[in-house]
């Protein structure tokens, strides 16, 4: 199929037509592959946010008719993590798509938990919360901070999150594997736990598959040369997907070198271009200091780098 393109929110690649897409991948292409293929000079990044996005809704309605799965892998998840929450921890799931895993997950939390989400697609999100609204515990939910952001551009303070994890979402970016451990580690307090494919324990097979699909690889490796310890690496014992089984990485994030006296603790969003606390208004979020302002669209903060806009001086009340 040939692409043409004619889209004005990437000017930097004028031939890329959604419309063209959208139909690709309703007649069941690989939306990855077509990007992969096309000639465009798509970043890894670029064509994993359209994939996704033209995707939203459909891991929402497979979860709503495969519940018994859904929560047997969440209890799988909880049972890896639990014994490293702790009363009131600020958890950060990264690269949380439709919320589906992450709302199976929540009924084993204690409710003082402060749940954080966040995924490169805001389509994803929005569905996310949806779906979230009715399977999510209630109380974890009130307090579910979602936002849109990048997994190399997280806009949290260093440490500022008691346990991060991922759930598959390192999965599709081999070759930035150091990249967005750096910034997982940077973030993570006491624990990064990942549940994820390990290309060292696949067998001949499943490493073709990951080979195919540029899944990643070398995560051990990565995780020493990052500084971070690598605790333990054990399969699921009943994943989800035969072909693309699970396994849970626990990791120790290195010593943080922030100055002694200074909170850990702050949940606050940062500016991912000036690393400026960002303050919260109604449509925005903003850093004076920083002099960037990120849209809140339907109460999601957008908070990918691309997304700022330049604001040196307050909104003034006309």
């Amino acid at each position: 199929m040939g692409l043409a393109f004619d889209i004005t929110s990437r000017p930097s690649h004028p031939g890329l037509e959604l419309g063209s897409l959208k139909a690709a991948y309703q007649r069941g292409e690989n939306i990855t592959q077509l990007l992969s293929e096309s000639g465009l000079g798509l970043s890894r990044s670029e064509i994993i946010e359209i994939a996704y996005d033209l995707q939203a809704g459909s891991y929402s309605a497979w979860a709503l008719n495969h519940h018994e799965k859904i929560d047997a892998y969440a209890r799988t998840i909880y049972d890896c993590c639990a014994p490293y929450l702790q009363p009131g921890d600020c958890l950060l799931d990264c690269g949380a798509g439709e919320l589906t895993a992450l709302s199976a997950f929540s009924q084993y939390l204690p409710i003082s938990i402060q749940l954080h989400a966040f995924d490169l697609s805001l389509s994803r999100i929005r569905s996310g919360l949806k779906y979230a609204r009715q399977h999510m515990k209630s109380e974890i939910f009130t307090n579910l901070r979602a936002f849109v952001a990048e997994l190399a551009s997280i806009p949290l303070a260093t440490s500022s999150m008691d346990v991060v994890t991922t759930m598959h979402a390192l999965e599709p970016n081999h070759g930035r594997e150091e990249e967005i451990l750096a910034e997982l580690l940077r973030v993570a307090k006491r624990k990064l736990i990942l549940f994820e494919p390990s290309w060292e324990n696949a067998s001949a097979d499943i490493q073709e598959r990951m080979r195919l699909h540029g899944y990643v690889r070398g995560l051990p490796d990565a995780i020493r040369k990052l500084g971070g310890q690598l605790i333990a690496v054990q399969p699921l014992p009943e994943p989800v997907n035969l072909q693309n089984p699970t396994y849970c990485f626990i990791i120790e994030p290195p010593p943080c070198d922030q100055p002694l006296g200074t909170s850990l603790q702050v949940a606050t969003y940062s500016c991912p271009r000036s690393n400026y606390p960002l303050q919260d208004y109604s449509h925005y979020c903003w850093s004076e200091q920083g002099g960037w302002c990120y849209p809140i669209i339907e109460m999601v903060p957008c908070l990918r780098p691309q997304n700022a806009v330049l604001m040196t001086q307050p909104f003034f009340t006309y």
